[in-house]
């Protein structure tokens, strides 16, 4: 499977590492990976395994609760969606997020069940294949509810890397 992740969301989760721990932590970053010299173009599409190198870099210095912020940091910075999603409700931004979602990676597959408006269930399958990826999906949600304002909370309920069929994240809004 050939798996694509725009450039956007490489420079945001490096922007995210810059932001918390300076220049000198993008540029460790960068040099562990073998990344310094290279210039990701937010428009353009790169192998997703690099997102995933940067995420299993942050969880190897950080921890998880840092992958999770970074997912936060996403959301909360990337582009015009950031912006437009404090002007929505939880339950909108659900119903739009396949779409999303398949603008920026181009594999795996994304749903929502929007049915019962207090458990939204997003659902993905083959996007999760490393641990961290989990993690940054569930600091996405939890960012759009902060975002929506939001009451609510936010648990990944099925996990394609432990045998499920797919991931799954169940938030409950208050």
């Amino acid at each position: 499977m050939d798996r694509k992740t725009r450039g956007s969301v490489i420079n945001a989760y490096l922007n995210y590492i810059k932001k918390k721990w300076g220049i000198e932590g993008e540029k460790q970053c960068r040099k562990e990976l073998g990344i310094e010299e290279m210039n990701f173009k937010d428009g353009q599409y790169y192998q997703d395994e690099m997102v995933g190198n940067v995420l299993r870099w942050i969880g190897r210095n950080k921890g998880k609760g840092a992958v999770k912020d970074a997912g936060k940091f996403i959301m909360h910075n990337l582009g015009i969606l950031s912006w437009l999603v404090r002007f929505t409700s939880i339950k909108t931004l659900a119903e739009k997020f396949p779409s999303n979602y398949s603008e920026v990676y181009a594999f795996g597959k994304c749903w929502v069940d929007t049915s019962d408006p207090k458990n939204l269930r997003l659902k993905f399958k083959d996007v999760g294949y490393y641990e961290e990826a989990c993690w940054v999906w569930e600091g996405i949600c939890e960012e759009a509810l902060a975002m929506t304002k939001t009451k609510g909370t936010v648990s990944h309920v099925k996990c394609q890397l432990k045998g499920d069929e797919r991931c799954e994240f169940l938030v409950r809004v208050e």
